[in-house]
């Protein structure tokens, strides 16, 4: 079974080279942004107590928040300051939180030469209207700064256990029920800890799972893996432990991760390989593939590795594939996979809700950002994982654990 390469018209080829650039800065980006937006939010405060700062502080203030930030970022230190880590933890929050009081500011500066011209057509309600104006832009950010809090102090802390029915056509009775609990992101590490670590894995064997896949991202870096290995060892399911590797792991090190594991845990790590699962007479084959991201927001399309594993599926078994990233979903469906697993989004880790729907920051990186998708017979479940990337904050987005049942179709 072959994949046909895609072929795109030439403007596709600039495009593409633009979002590269822009997704190769986009850290830099981010900590410029990040300096004006905490100056525009102590400039409003300011100026809501009375206070105008002179216009050379709008230049100044700015450049040195952002050489503060990025020593921050740059920071390395082997010794422990407990003290000087926490304010450093609260400073970097207040930094977060800010991008997006200064993103309600700045929307609410849209509306503001409207509200000037009624008010200057309308003289006798002009101040009294800019007076309520003010009062609601001022409410505003301080019910984003609210939600905020809430997702660091609370919200980090929900978890949820998912649990879902997915059928399979042709599905052989065996099968039928075949329990797999599915985790996904767990960065084990600076926002996750081995005590934390072994209340999840406690948590994932009560579900009594007959197969276990984790979809990647265990670790942020190589020497993390000594200390949460050993913990993570403990998951425990009949048909086994099926891993395969995320972005971070790559940044931390693929080789040093795969090795890791293989020492540590009793795991199956599955490099763009397969494993046949005998159940009951039953024949199940798993293939797991290496994270090939075009950047660290977006995954392949079309991973090179799937059409030669779907070759060497038995006709008529049933096929999973398991993915760090779910943009290869389309590509897996067409070569017969039942179900794909993936992570990698944590679900925007901060969602709103608008309407019926929850709009989530994953949305700006793929179009499979959480849950559940559906291509012809194939399903993809996104995982929005255990553990946390760049801030330990969760809004409308609790991590997760899926539980997930095979059902004949």
């Amino acid at each position: 079974m072959r994949e046909q390469a895609a072929t795109f018209p030439p403007a596709y080829g600039g495009l593409e080279a633009l979002k590269r650039a822009f997704f190769r800065s986009f850290f830099r980006l981010l900590l410029v942004f990040i300096a004006i937006a905490e100056w525009a939010c102590a400039a409003w405060t300011l100026g809501s107590l009375g206070v105008q700062p002179p216009p050379v502080l709008h230049l100044l203030v700015p450049i040195a928040i952002f050489s503060l930030n990025r020593w921050i970022v740059v920071r390395r230190s082997a010794v422990r300051r407990p003290l000087l880590d926490a304010l450093v933890r609260g400073y970097v929050a207040f930094a977060f939180t800010s991008i997006f009081c200064a993103l309600f500011l700045a929307l609410a500066g849209l509306v503001w030469p409207a509200l000037a011209l009624v008010a200057w057509l309308a003289p006798p309600a002009g101040p009294d209207l800019m007076r309520v104006y003010s009062g609601l832009v001022t409410a505003g950010v301080a019910g984003v700064a609210t939600l905020l809090i809430y997702g660091y102090t609370l919200g980090h802390r929900q978890l949820a256990v998912s649990r879902l029915q997915v059928p399979v056509r042709g599905l052989p009775p065996a099968l039928a029920g075949l329990r797999i609990v599915h985790i996904s992101d767990l960065h084990i590490g600076q926002h996750l800890g081995v005590d934390e670590l072994r209340e999840h894995v406690r948590r994932v064997n009560a579900l009594a799972p007959d197969l276990i896949c984790v979809t990647g991202d265990l670790v942020d870096r190589p020497e993390t893996c000594a200390a949460g290995f050993p913990a993570l060892a403990g998951l425990c399911a009949r048909h086994g432990v099926l891993v395969t590797l995320g972005n971070h792991d790559f940044y931390a090190g693929a080789e040093t991760v795969t090795e890791a594991l293989r020492r540590l845990t009793p795991f199956t790590v599955l490099r763009d390989e397969l494993v046949h699962l005998e159940i009951g007479g039953a024949r199940i084959t798993i293939a797991g593939v290496d994270d090939l991201g075009r950047d660290w927001a977006r995954g392949v399309l079309v991973h090179p590795a799937l059409p030669p594993l779907a070759a060497r599926v038995p006709a008529g078994g049933p096929f999973i594939v398991l993915s760090h990233r779910p943009d290869c979903f389309a590509q897996a469906a067409r070569l017969g996979a039942a179900l794909m697993l993936s992570g990698h989004t944590h679900g925007g880790q901060l969602a709103v809700p608008l309407g019926r729907r929850l709009r989530n920051l994953a949305e700006f990186i793929s179009p499979f950002h959480r849950g559940l998708y559906h291509d012809g017979d194939a399903t993809l479940y996104v995982n929005r994982g255990l553990g946390f990337t760049g801030q330990k904050i969760r809004l409308f987005t609790p991590r997760e654990i899926a539980c997930i049942e095979l059902i004949p179709a």
